[in-house]
């Protein structure tokens, strides 16, 4: 069994991928590595740049845009790590931050089930991680346990990935994180900072290029569910009723804009008409 597999999604996102890959490989010498890209359906030469720059990685050719949680989940399951990592395509490895981690958790105890990095932005200053409760554990100096860590960097062990499962694959884009967090969590596992390794994460590049549509209905469609899996029909139903009002009053107040913001403005209306149909 190899150390450790990295798996990261993709969708039409070459440069940026390129700068993610080379610094995997420039960065991690002490393990044992597998790198696999789940691609889905890149119309951008991302396939053809990975069989040419990058032979070693192991390439999933999905036909269309399956989501992130399907798309991981195909690479989770030929995954052949003891450890195993997704990572967010818009992120650079410093250092040894995949030896770095794994080595906290060769010697930690087997109730630590996941651990996350120090998420830097691009100038170099932290990202905040996590929920309003968490003290900015991101600033901490030493391994500390945490509830919740974004998930552009999550390693986790093979057990947990055994007795927890895969992704939940109604969760097309987003809270899959939180989702996972929870998850692990649930199964008498830990989530650890490790401070020491430090990955930078753009945060938010690939999808905030230009309005999407559905990744921006999907976030509240997600969301719906999310509430309804982990807290129940009642915070279901209530925030299914905040969602539908808030939409009614701003819904009215974006038609008006019409003359003053035209960009992308029938697919914001029809995103908004969208979020509606799925809250009443």
């Amino acid at each position: 069994m190899i150390d450790l597999s990295i798996i990261i999604t993709n969708i039409n996102n070459k440069k940026i991928l390129i700068g993610c890959l080379d610094s995997i490989f420039k960065n991690t010498h002490k393990l044992s590595l597998e790198v696999i890209v789940s691609d889905n359906g890149s119309a951008d030469g991302t396939q053809e740049m990975i069989k040419s720059n990058f032979p070693q990685v192991v390439l999933i050719e999905n036909k269309e845009n399956l989501g992130f949680a399907k798309a991981n989940n195909k690479g989770l399951k030929i995954a052949k790590g003891k450890y195993l990592c997704l990572l967010n395509n818009d992120t650079i490895v410093y250092g040894p931050a995949f030896s770095t981690m794994v080595n906290f958790m060769e010697n930690s105890p087997k109730e630590i089930g996941c651990c996350a990095p120090t998420l830097l932005n691009v100038d170099g200053t932290y990202q905040h991680q996590g929920g309003l409760f968490q003290k900015k554990f991101w600033l901490s100096k030493t391994p500390i346990k945490i509830s919740f860590a974004i998930g552009a960097c999550l390693l986790f062990r093979r057990e947990a990935l055994e007795k927890i499962g895969y992704l939940d694959e109604n969760l097309f884009f987003y809270n899959d994180d939180l989702d996972y967090c929870i998850r692990i969590k649930k199964a008498g596992y830990k989530i650890y900072f490790v401070p020491d390794a430090k990955i930078m994460h753009y945060g938010g590049y690939s999808t905030k290029k230009t309005f999407n549509r559905k990744i921006f209905v999907e976030g509240f469609r997600g969301g719906l569910y999310f509430t309804k899996k982990h807290y129940g029909n009642l915070a279901y139903h209530l925030y299914r009723f905040i969602l539908a009002t808030g939409i009614l009053i701003f819904l009215p107040l974006l038609i008006l804009s019409y003359p003053f913001k035209r960009e992308s403005y029938i697919d914001r209306v029809l995103a908004y008409v969208d979020i509606l149909r799925v809250s009443i």
